[in-house]
């Protein structure tokens, strides 16, 4: 069995991981490579042997993951919708949730839905965060609980409509009283 043999660049996942990481070396005295994750920045070293090259998911998945909007319908009732094309004026076709009928607006007049999302700092790193509305203010303290260790944060943003928040915070907001 030969060892896979990978280039700088490549899209790997460890074996029994699920996030893609890209290969930024390659330790030249023995098989590892050193690997930078695509979600988070952090990084790694790994075997060849621990590696394997990323397969990004087909059409048909992406397809499913289509971006939703929202806008305003003529009975100025609020509809949701994914974009299925753009026509000559450069306007969207969007198919409406439930009904399918397609309604054309131009770019400026849909917002993309997102979720409620918050960035937090934790050791100097700043992260973005799923939250229920209301919930947190800029300037709140809280408590991480998901790592190996409880960590401080402190909330930075509010309202942040950030794509690449996927989680929710781990852990409790602080009350805190001047001493």
């Amino acid at each position: 069995m030969t060892k896979p043999v990978f280039e700088i660049g490549d899209l790997v996942i460890k074996t029994y991981g699920r996030n893609p990481a890209k290969v930024i070396r390659k330790v030249t005295w023995n098989d590892n490579y050193y690997c930078r994750y695509e979600h988070s920045g952090a990084c790694f070293e790994a075997s060849a042997r621990e590696l394997k090259l990323y397969d990004t998911p087909d059409e048909e998945v992406m397809a499913e993951t289509k971006t939703l909007y929202s806008f305003q319908k003529e009975d100025k009732t609020v509809g949701y919708g994914s974009h299925i094309g753009t026509n000559s004026s450069n306007q969207y076709l969007i198919e409406e949730k439930g009904t399918n009928t397609i309604h054309v607006f131009d770019p400026k007049d849909l917002e993309e839905v997102l979720p409620y999302t918050f960035s937090a700092t934790m050791n100097g790193k700043e992260t973005h965060y799923i939250a229920s509305p209301g919930s947190l203010k800029k300037g709140d303290y809280l408590l991480y609980t998901s790592g190996s260790q409880p960590m401080i944060a402190v909330v930075t943003a509010v309202d942040t409509k950030n794509k690449a928040a996927r989680t929710k915070f781990k852990g409790l907001r602080l009350m805190a009283e001047p001493i």
